[in-house]
């Protein structure tokens, strides 16, 4: 039995993510290709509630609430689905998943504006992710990007939790993404928009199936 493949959507607030994941997941079943979708934070968890608790802003603002004790509770919600990914991993399940550990580097850094203090935060994160709390590693991360007037507009009408209502918070946000795929062989962008103008949703999913296809994920 082939070991499964865990394939993360990421890109900051509005960008299509939970839509491109579903499309995946959508799109692997009717391959008849055994896959489980599943998102991040999980706010049904203790941790998750918890996080939902700091994101209503019950604990301060965003910048008061430091990186490193706010990104433990997004750990803490990894860790405790840490079994049920790997037992699906192991069974041989493509795990689709909508943010992932890319979400704490990106929304947690940006509350950092010193360069070599960002680093040093980013390596402690992975550490604490992948090395202390030993969760499974990405395969493949697709990054969604769009400009950030762009997202703010699609996401009125709803409620905003302090992440969201910052425009300034979100585009730091969006630079640490877009620093990671640059980085990161693993890595693909994605661009929601072209010549201005957003792209078709079905146009951007057969995109990602090829990027995919071409990196031998479905073989």
């Amino acid at each position: 039995m082939n070991k499964g493949r865990l394939i993360v959507f990421e890109g900051a607030d509005g960008t299509g993510k939970t839509t491109q994941a579903k499309l995946f997941f959508n799109f692997l079943q009717k391959k008849k290709i055994p896959a489980v979708l599943t998102s991040f934070p999980r706010y049904d968890s203790l941790w998750g509630k918890m996080i939902r608790r700091y994101l209503d802003g019950e604990f301060g603002s965003t910048a008061s609430v430091s990186p490193y004790l706010a990104s433990l509770i997004y750990a803490g919600d990894r860790l405790i689905a840490k079994d049920e990914i790997k037992k699906w991993l192991d069974s041989g399940k493509f795990v689709i998943c909508d943010r992932y550990v890319a979400s704490n580097i990106a929304h947690q850094g940006a509350k950092i504006s010193d360069k070599t203090k960002k680093e040093k935060f980013i390596n402690w994160i992975e550490e604490l992710e992948y090395k202390e709390n030993q969760i499974p590693k990405e395969d493949l991360v697709i990054l969604l990007t769009m400009p950030g007037n762009v997202a703010q507009k699609l996401m009125r009408g709803r409620v905003k939790d302090i992440h969201e209502q910052d425009s300034s918070y979100q585009a730091r946000v969006a630079n640490i993404f877009e620093e990671l795929a640059e980085k990161r062989p693993n890595w693909v962008a994605v661009s929601n928009v072209e010549d201005s103008k957003l792209r078709d949703l079905k146009e951007i999913h057969l995109e990602i199936v090829k990027i995919l296809d071409s990196k031998s994920i479905f073989a």
